[in-house]
């Protein structure tokens, strides 16, 4: 697998990530929210490259700290939040609150 990939184009090495989707018809950006998941969870270290490269560290760090507990695994979550220097990540309010059962 070559370690440069062109920044406009999801690298071909990652069309196994994504089975449900047209990989042909993706586009880096339309498809960000889902390129970010499967990448951090599962891609390889020039994949990850490749992503850091094409969003930018803060980009991924905000996406991370906004949806990552619910769209990564935990020992992504943890791995990313401490590489990416985040201290706190948004969880939902039934995640955080006791819920009253009525």
């Amino acid at each position: 697998m070559p370690d440069e990939f062109a920044m406009d184009e999801i690298p071909t090495s990652t069309r196994w990530l994504f089975p449900e989707y047209n990989f042909d018809r993706m586009t880096a950006e339309e498809f960000f929210p889902v390129i970010v998941e499967r990448i951090l969870n599962r891609g390889s270290w020039a994949e990850i490259r490749w992503l850091l490269g094409r969003y930018g560290k803060e980009r991924i760090a905000a996406w991370v700290q906004r949806h990552g507990y619910r769209r990564l695994d935990k020992r992504a979550l943890h791995y990313w939040c401490w590489m990416l220097e985040i201290q706190e990540v948004h969880k939902p309010p039934w995640e955080t609150e006791p819920q009253a059962i009525q």
